[in-house]
């Protein structure tokens, strides 16, 4: 189904009004006509497709009005509508984000819903099995969990998140109205109070399903993996109480919904009885308030002028004269009128094709077209927001140079090689400005190739009016079409009443000719259903288009606006390039500055580097005159030693002339001091003059330095910020290689939309081809539409006759099935007349005889049947019925066999057996089903026999086994029989002991021998009457548990419990023998053998357990006759006891009257009898150690190998 022009149009009306910016809640109205739109639009589409295009980020109302239906939609709408609005969440949050930052109220509230919206949707992407409405059925959410824990834990933590946003959005609301002191009657109240209708509702199904997952989870995890489940439970629960009981107070809700109403306290998740007190909350809704009287939808224009005359549709030839001839022969010549129908819906059916075909090629060819024209105006705005950074940057770049300018005006004054750097500067401000022409040229020519697409854009509006046109006359086509469906379809129910009226053999090919005419109906539906959807998706497109329109004529005046303040822009840019210019004048005129100053520092520096090499000569001149002086010193002081030398050499010679000499010496002495004294005046002024010149080189080396490394900073300053300068050069020519890039990209696109546009006119005249062809193929299918009505009449006669044949061959086939059924019934009759006979080794071979013969005739039949080209049915049927039973029944027996078998482990072997061949027997029937794989038949049957034949010996085997268990039920009433006999004739024996007792003993003897008797008489007693109540335990079992067989098969069947009587009746009647000996000896020997009777009491009563517990195995828990057992099982255990205690105080009553008098002893005789008394106890000790192991092995024999008598 999809949306009209005109359902469009008013499904527009209906969701404009509901997201009015009135602070007034949304009608019922509007929000019923877009949740029905919905259901029409098949999804979300049309919605989005609307909602978009409302002012959802310029109005607060609209918004929040916008997330109140959006949630509507979501819970009441189609239920594609979660998943096609998925792609929409972006746009939810971020209007969320942005209305976030308002402070009135709604900019919270609109932030807190756009986020349960978002989680909504996620909520059911991810669980596609819960529908929008959160309802679910009794069972549902099983098959959501599918039996996995870990599927209801996960559920459990993403609902507690959806009910986290539900109640945060609440507390929200309720904030906002409290805050702003708004009352919940008015409008602004009940605007802002709306949505919570929706959120109750949500919460209530949510709650419910999240307290059963809890009730799971609890009852298959431990506890302690829980406490954080439960923790967000119950903080849940308090809340969401609060939220349904602020909200029940409200005047408010009291007529629109009824607030369900939560326990006083959680569930108890640890006790799962609790379940059962649980008590799910309802939601009930009202009746909606009734539609206003105001017009839903205003009458409108039609949106296509569809005035235009259509293009003429071909004819159908000569459809009046046929329509008359077939209502005329109907009655006589039926075949002509359905010939003439086909003919007719073929034609039809061809136009309609043709219809299609040329409409989905125009739908496409508007699609391509809408596609490219959108990817064009997507690539302008990019580029103009390209063009808009570059001027932003730009303008950034210019400040930047600005500011550097300044920096460059401080560091003149005092840095070296500005000259270098200026006319870097200089060079800059060319290319900035080169760049900025650059721009400006660009700029000219996205103007003109906006220009060009907007005439584009024009034609293709053209193109798109004249494909609607041509859409229009395909629907005037269509409803010419069903005019002639439903002519077609009356003329056909004329031809039915008279086929009718018709004889049984034209009534045959009457049902087949409506058949045929049924699945031309279906085929034309398929066609109109078909060409409804094409319709949906081609009014889709056509919306899709308008939208797109709209988007390109409001993005047209945008770029208006844009370049309106591009040309702004760049009135400013020249102003700034002007003032820059200005600025490069000042420049220059401070770089003149600059260098004059430069000068006038070279000029100190070569003062200073002139006068630094005459320092340096006259510390070379001091430093050589001071070589020549110390030269002197040397000198002198070598000639003074030399006259010293002379001096003491002539002292002798020159006596005469002492007088002469010590005057010429005074005289050189003194000579000799002032020359002293000079040079060391000469020396000081040298050293001091040496001094000054190294204070004054050190101090004009300092500042010689001070400049050097004040000089290379500025150098490196200034090569960093040329650096800088370079990278974003070449960033801004890389940036304009991406634009030129682009603009080449975009002239292909435009050549390639150019050879679009002349591909559909060439496949618009191929179309044209096309439609003569279909005319002209149209004829030749006539034609051979003709041809196969013949056909059919042929067929239809043969038809007839096969039919014949068949109802013969069936009858006869069904003949045969009941004569086989009516055996197999006589021969089940047979066997319930035996029961007992049933489940044993000699019935199953009995069966396993007949099953062999009548495999062999089963496979000889078969192969004839395929001789006989399938002809011979009666025979393979009677065979395959019968051979079916007697598979079944073999199978069944030896599974009967198998169970009630005494050796388990040749059982469950046969039982193995019997499956495999089930499977034979399985793929035996298989093989029957596919009549042409004779041979392989043949082979089934054969290994079939092979394995019947190992299942028949192996239960043979068995039977011969299990022989020994025919007799049990004889066995073990001969048994009984005896253990009757046996205590009878020891209790007469016990009678007689103690009348011979009574004849001849007296005195002690007489007393001791009459309590042991009574006491023994006493316990036969109690034996008795538990073997009574034995018996009568035992046929109770017998009687509840062999059914309609007989008792000694109810024994045979239980083997071992039978085994087990026979068991316990001989210790009992072994033990009453032993206990009558016991007392004989003890009567007739005293007091040494009363341990015999103590023994023996002892054993008969563990034989006499032995029988309880064997009887007790099989009998019902409330019988009568276990308690009566039960109670005569106690008297036997007391009767023992009293036997023991008898024995044991007779044993010391005689043993008292026999003391030794040890007064009349001597102490020789004494201390003999002590002796004596010593040995005998050794001698009893070792026979006591003696005796115990010969009990312990004797016990142990016994225990590997029973005792047989």
């Amino acid at each position: 189904m999809s949306l009209t022009d005109k359902e469009y149009y008013n499904l527009t009306i209906s969701i404009s009004k509901a997201l009015s910016n009135v602070e007034m809640p949304i009608k019922v109205k509007h929000v019923r006509a877009a949740i029905i739109g919905t259901f029409h639009s098949n999804g979300g589409h049309a919605f989005w497709a609307i909602a978009i295009r409302q002012p959802i980020q310029g109005n607060r109302i609209v918004a929040w009005k916008f997330c109140h239906l959006l949630h509507k939609i979501l819970r009441e709408g189609h239920p594609l509508c979660c998943a096609h609005s998925m792609r929409h969440r972006t746009m939810l949050l971020e209007a969320g984000k942005m209305w976030g930052h308002l402070t009135d109220g709604y900019g919270i509230c609109i932030k807190h819903y756009t986020k349960l919206l978002v989680t909504k949707l996620e909520f059911h992407d991810r669980n596609p099995r819960i529908p929008g409405s959160l309802s679910l059925r009794q069972g549902d959410l099983e098959k959501i969990g599918e039996g996995d824990i870990n599927i209801y834990f996960q559920l459990a933590v993403e609902i507690f998140d959806y009910l986290d946003d539900i109640v945060a959005l609440q507390a929200t609301i309720f904030n906002s109205i409290t805050t702003f002191c708004v009352n919940s009657m008015t409008s602004p109240g009940q605007c802002r109070l709306a949505p919570l209708i929706p959120c109750i509702q949500d919460s209530n199904p949510l709650y419910d399903m999240l307290v059963r997952i809890m009730f799971k989870l609890h009852a298959n995890l431990p506890s302690d993996l829980l406490t954080g489940h439960r923790q967000r439970f119950n903080t849940l629960f308090h809340q969401l109480k609060a939220f349904y009981g602020q909200s029940r107070n409200l005047q408010y809700f009291v007529n629109l919904i009824t607030v369900p109403k939560l326990p006083e306290a959680p569930p108890n998740f640890e006790q799962q009885s609790d379940l059962g007190n649980y008590q799910t909350p309802v939601v009930v809704m009202p009746d909606s308030d009734p539609i206003d009287n105001e017009p839903e939808h205003p009458a409108i224009d039609n949106l296509i002028d569809t005035t235009e005359a259509t293009p003429p549709i071909p004819e159908l030839p000569h459809a009046n004269n046929h329509h008359q001839s077939a209502a005329a022969a109907a009655p006589v010549v039926p075949v002509a009128q359905v010939m003439e129908l086909e003919r007719l819906i073929q034609e039809r059916d061809d136009l309609i094709r043709h219809l299609q075909m040329e409409t989905q090629r125009l739908s496409n060819h508007l699609k391509a077209v809408s596609i490219e024209q959108r990817d064009v105006q997507c690539r302008m705005e990019d580029q103009i927001a390209t063009l808009n950074a570059q001027l932003t940057q730009s303008q950034g770049e210019l400040t930047n140079l600005r500011f550097q300018k300044e920096e460059l005006e401080l560091r003149a004054q005092t840095a070296p090689n500005l000259e270098q750097r200026a006319q870097a500067e200089e060079e800059r401000a060319k290319a900035s400005e080169e760049k900025f022409q650059k721009l400006k040229t660009m700029y000219t020519q996205i103007r003109d190739e906006h220009v060009n697409l907007l005439r584009q854009h024009g034609e293709i509006s053209k193109q798109l009016a004249s494909s609607t046109k041509v859409a229009a006359e395909a629907s005037k086509a269509k409803e010419e079409l069903q005019c002639q469906l439903q002519e077609l379809e009356q003329k056909q129910a004329l031809v039915a009443n008279a086929l009718q009226q018709s004889s049984n053999d034209a009534r045959q090919e009457q049902e087949a000719i409506s058949e045929q005419l049924q699945v031309m109906t279906q085929k034309c539906e398929s066609l109109q259903s078909r060409y409804d959807e094409m319709e949906a998706s081609r009014q889709a497109e056509i919306a899709e288009l308008r939208i797109s329109l709209e988007r390109l004529e409001g993005e047209l005046q945008t770029f208006q606006q844009d370049r309106d303040t591009l040309s702004q822009e760049k009135g400013t840019l020249e102003e700034r390039l002007s003032e820059i210019q200005g600025e490069k004048d000042e420049l220059g005129l401070k770089y003149e500055e600059c260098l004059g100053k430069i000068a006038e520092l070279e000029l100190k520096t070569d003062t200073y580097a002139k006068e630094e090499v005459s320092l340096q000569q006259s510390v070379s001149e001091n430093s050589l005159k001071a070589k020549e002086l110390s030269d002197q010193i040397e000198q002198l002081r070598t000639e003074n030693d030399a006259l010293k030398r002379n001096y003491s050499e002539l002292e002798a010679a020159k006596a005469s002339q002492e007088a002469e000499f010590q005057r010429t010496h005074q005289e050189e002495l003194l000579r000799f001091d002032s020359l002293q004294s000079e040079m060391d005046e000469k020396l000081t002024a040298l050293a001091m003059e040496k001094s000054t010149i190294a204070d004054e080189k050190q101090q004009t080396w300092d500042q010689l330095v001070m400049l050097q490394s004040e000089s290379s900073q500025k150098v490196a300053d200034f090569e960093s910020l040329e650096k800088d300068l370079k990278a974003v050069l070449e960033q801004k020519d890389h940036e304009l290689e991406e634009l030129g890039a682009k603009y080449r990209e975009l002239e292909e696109k435009y050549q390639s939309l150019d050879a679009n546009m002349e591909r559909v006119l060439s496949e618009k005249e191929t179309v044209e081809i096309d439609l003569q062809d279909l005319l002209h193929q149209q004829e030749q299918m006539e034609q051979k539409l003709q041809d196969a009505l013949k056909q059919v009449a042929t067929l239809e006669t043969a038809l007839i006759d096969c039919r014949i044949s068949g109802e013969t061959a069936l009858r006869t086939l069904l003949e045969a099935c009941i004569k086989s059924s009516e055996k197999l019934t006589l021969r089940a009759i047979g066997e319930n007349e035996m029961p007992g006979a049933g489940g044993t080794p000699t019935y199953f071979l009995m069966i396993a005889e007949e099953l062999q013969e009548v495999l062999t005739k089963l496979k000889m039949v078969h192969e004839n049947y395929l001789k006989d080209n399938s002809t011979n049915v009666e025979s393979l049927a009677r065979k395959v019925i019968i051979g079916a039973h007697l598979l079944a029944s073999a199978h069944v027996q030896g599974m009967t066999v198998c169970n009630r078998s005494a050796n388990i482990e040749s059982g469950e072997r046969i039982a193995e057996e019997l499956k495999k061949l089930g499977q034979s027997i399985t793929t035996l029937f298989q093989s029957l089903q596919k009549t042409s794989e004779s041979n392989t038949v043949s082979d089934r049957i054969t290994e079939l026999k092979v394995k019947l034949e190992e299942v028949t010996t192996m239960i043979v085997d068995l039977g011969k086994q299990t022989d020994g268990t025919e007799n049990l039920g004889d066995m073990v009433e001969s048994e009984l029989s005896s253990m009757d006999k046996a205590i009878e004739e020891a209790a007469s024996r016990i009678q007689e002991m103690l009348s011979k007792s009574r004849a001849s003993d007296s005195g002690i003897k007489l007393e001791v021998n009459e309590k042991i008797l009574d006491a023994c008489t006493s316990l036969m007693q109690a034996i008795r009457i538990l073997v009574q109540k034995s018996r009568l335990l035992q046929s109770e079992i017998v009687g509840l548990g062999k059914g309609t067989a007989s008792a000694k098969e109810f024994y045979k069947r239980n083997h071992q419990w039978t085994e087990g009587l026979i068991s316990a009746a001989k210790s009992v009647a072994q033990g009453a023998n032993f206990l009558v000996t016991a007392a004989n000896k003890t009567v007739a020997g005293g007091a040494k053998h009363q341990l015999d009777l103590v023994v023996a009491a002892q054993e008969i009563a563990a034989c006499t357990a032995q029988l309880v517990v064997a009887s007790r195995v099989k009998a019902p828990r409330s019988s009568s006759n276990l308690t009566a057992l039960g109670t005569a099982s106690k008297n036997v255990t007391q009767a023992t006891g009293i036997v023991v205690a008898t024995a044991k105080d007779c044993s010391q009553r005689l043993e008292d009257s026999q003391d030794l008098d040890l007064g009349t002893l001597t102490v020789h005789q004494a201390k003999t009898k002590e002796m004596e008394i010593q040995v005998k106890v050794l001698e009893l000790e070792q026979a006591l150690q003696v005796e115990r192991m010969r009990l312990a092995s004797f016990r142990k024999k016994n225990y590997q190998q029973p005792v047989e008598e």
